[in-house]
């Protein structure tokens, strides 16, 4: 009998696992936050010992046996009573496995794609290793297990540098009903523990110990990456049919802009381990009572496989049959837990003489299967696959609404044969908004790609008629990039995005660069589409957009929009107010700030580090919110007499000066937002909900009404930092 190390099997068991996180939603978790999932993972990882436990004290007390064989052992031919009923568990696991592909496929990366051909050719790939054995399936799964690892272990880390805290919500709010449902459902997808009962008598090594690894960091990456997501994009996935793909897209440091493509290959990779898997588990159960055969099973399996897969994608019912915690929690018990338990009391009660098989030593090699997993990756199995010589490169979006009408213009850059970028500007109009992007293929005879689109440009007519019908597009699209920038045109998008600056059009990757600049001079607030889209709706946050308008040297901020639940524009912050706000938002990176001293000398002063910490309570019956800002500044010029000397004590004058000013803007900034329009941009009921979930509860109704009237302290503190080299006048 071929063998694997425990190792083996367990990072093989380890990439299946993955199969089943990568299509994680909050639909199969049953409510609308990952975030509940996290304590569901912590339950469902103590369980899985205990659900173990029969398994391994069968294992110890008949090692080379599989389940079938032990149930052969001691029931005879009652033994086969389990033969069909573990076929057809491994067979809807492949089936529904697959099935999560041909919809990630559909669904995200190609409505036309051939279903059937994906399902054939994958299943068929798939059936390769399982043909060869249990030590092809373990190298390969190896080899993916650190692929997939080092590719997880970077989208956890450029997602984590991106963690908000207030995209958290306290736990069990719903009196522990998802939790309780997330719990079910990663208990019914414990395949794993029935692979074990089979492939545990192929195995050489400690199993207890391999399970207590791989147990653990399964959930450890379950929950961390959960975590992180949430901590990163908050509500945002909550609307995605793929969270995991989304929050890959919304990736970035550096060259590297979304990891989408790396999670594609993951799961590909991943899915042909799990498929082969499956089928050979499949072939074990056929070999238990025909042992010739077992390897033609395998092919008739894959195609079994395919076809059911296709069932489940084309018909609801099977759909939520397959989906849910149904179906497969009381197989999952049965196989993994009941029968084990069953066999192991019978073992009890009489015991048989294991029957032990040869070793064979001969080798296997995983290097077919990879070939064939990379030929998947190239044939997608779409029918009418598009060059990207084919496709509009969309990197800026403006949308204008006129009546029921959107009038959009579209940036497209190519790059030329001398590697220059050339923009090109299209217009388009429809009822909605797809409507309109889709007659840019009658223009150009290309079809939009919009994963390039750095920047969405709404119209102020859009802001006055309401935003949040617009996005749905922009969320549902899978192409639309998460971390997209969004902001408002002080008068028509048209004229944003055909502005130029040098007699060129000024490019959206320019536009974006623009803005990124003019924030760190703390002149406007910038905002994702992932932070824009979860401020509605956010426990009464309103959402903002920043502002800008062209100019004839090119586009320039124009301040910050408030608008209210619904997306409608409230009003324009000017520039000082949105400097007041950035402070408050703790988005403030660096910018100048100018103040007259008590001897009427100017200070000009750039500050830097500033962080803000919001403390929420409830004081009196009514909400309360101490905010404590936080900076260093450094001289940059003091306009005086060349004769003046100051003292040490100019410190502390410089700094209460610079505090009060930063206080004074802040203030003002929270008295026109809150007092005047009861939007809050600062995510106040976010903190309050954080802090005092039960108190939060007689406010969320009419929150906008309830901040307008909290009270609310404002503390700033400065330290100069540097005075730079100028000497006169010098701080002696």
């Amino acid at each position: 009998m071929n063998k694997i190390g425990a190792g083996q099997l367990f990072l093989t068991l380890f990439v299946e696992r993955l199969v089943f996180l990568l299509s994680m939603n909050t639909v199969l978790a049953g409510g609308e936050s990952l975030q509940e999932l996290i304590p569901s993972c912590l339950a469902s990882y103590l369980l899985q010992f205990l659900l173990f436990l029969p398994l391994w004290l069968l294992h110890r007390r008949r090692p080379d046996q599989n389940l079938l064989q032990v149930a052969k052992s001691l029931l005879g031919r009652f033994g086969f009573l389990f033969l069909p009923l573990y076929a057809l568990y491994f067979l809807f696991f492949a089936a529904y496995s697959l099935s999560l592909l041909q919809l990630f496929m559909a669904n995200i990366m190609e409505p036309h794609a051939s279903l059937a051909l994906i399902a054939i050719v994958t299943a068929l790939s798939a059936s390769y290793a399982a043909w060869k054995g249990i030590e092809t399936i373990g190298r390969t799964g190896a080899i993916v297990s650190v692929f997939a690892a080092c590719s997880l272990a970077a989208i956890f880390l450029f997602l984590s540098i991106k963690i908000n805290p207030l995209n958290f919500v306290p736990f069990f709010e719903d009196g522990g009903k998802q939790a309780a449902s997330g719990i079910l459902l990663l208990l019914a997808r414990s395949d794993g523990l029935t692979a074990i009962a089979f492939l545990g008598a192929q195995t050489r090594g400690k199993l207890g110990r391999g399970f207590v690894i791989w147990n653990t960091v399964v959930y450890a990456v379950i929950a961390g990456l959960l975590a992180v997501m949430t901590g990163a994009m908050g509500a945002y996935l909550g609307d995605q049919l793929f969270p995991f793909y989304a929050a890959a897209s919304f990736t970035e440091m550096g060259a590297v802009q979304g990891m989408d493509a790396v999670l594609i290959g993951i799961w590909i990779f991943c899915m042909l381990v799990k498929l082969s898997t499956d089928l050979y588990l499949l072939r074990l159960c056929v070999e238990s009572a025909a042992s010739r055969a077992g390897k033609w099973s395998v092919i008739a399996g894959a195609v079994l496989t395919a076809g059911l897969s296709l069932a489940i994608c084309s018909m609801r019912g099977l759909q939520k049959l397959f989906y849910g915690s149904g179906l497969f929690l009381p197989f999952t018990l049965v196989c993994a837990v009941a029968i084990p338990l069953l066999l192991l009391i019978c073992d009890l009660v009489r015991r048989r003489k294991a029957e032990n098989k040869g070793k064979k030593g001969k080798a296997k090699k995983a290097a077919a299967l990879l070939l064939s997993m990379l030929f998947v990756l190239s044939v997608s199995g779409c029918r009418e696959q598009i060059r990207l010589n084919r496709r509009l490169l969309i990197e800026g979006i403006g949308i204008d609404r006129q009546g029921e009408t959107f009038l959009l213009t579209v940036q497209s850059t190519k790059i030329t044969e001398g590697e220059t970028r050339e923009v090109s500007v299209y217009t388009a109009e429809g009822e909605s908004i797809l409507e309109a992007l889709g007659s840019l293929t009658l223009q150009t005879g290309q079809d939009p790609l919009y994963s390039h689109a750095l920047v969405v440009v709404f119209g102020r007519s859009c802001a006055e008629s309401g935003i949040s019908g617009m996005l749905d597009f922009f969320v549902r699209n899978a192409e639309t990039r998460p971390n997209a920038q969004i902001m408002m045109a002080e008068g028509e998008a048209s004229e944003v995005l055909t502005a130029k600056r040098e007699e060129k059009t000024v490019s959206a990757k320019v536009l974006g660069e623009i803005l990124e600049t003019q924030n760190m001079n703390g002149n406007i607030a910038r905002i994702t589409l992932t932070d824009f889209v979860n401020h509605f709706g956010n426990d009464g946050a309103s959402p903002y957009l920043p502002v800008v308008r062209s100019t004839d040297e090119g586009v320039e901020a124009a301040g910050t929009a408030l608008l209210d639940q619904q997306g409608q524009l409230l009003a324009v912050l000017d520039e000082k107010t949105t400097r007041g706000a950035l402070y408050l938002l703790g988005d403030f990176d660096r910018g100048l700030e100018t103040v007259i001293l008590p001897d009427d000398a100017r200070l000009t002063a750039e500050l830097h580090d500033l962080k803000t910490d919001i403390a929420a309570s409830v004081q009196g019956g009514a909400p309360t919110f101490s905010i404590s800002i936080r900076c260093a500044a450094d001289i940059g010029a003091l306009d005086t007499g060349m004769d003046t000397r100051y003292g040490e004590a100019a410190y502390a004058v410089m700094e209460q000066t610079l505090a009060q000013e930063i206080q004074k803007e802040a203030q003002t900034a929270l008295d026109l937002c809150l007092g005047e329009y009861g939007a809050d941009i600062f995510l106040l009921g976010r903190r309050l909900h954080q802090a005092n979930p039960k108190e939060w509860e007689q406010y969320a109704a009419q929150w906008p009404q309830a901040v307008s009237q909290a009270e609310i302290s404002v503390q700033a503190k400065v330290e100069i930092a540097r005075v730079g080299q100028e000497d006169t006048p010098a701080i002696e």
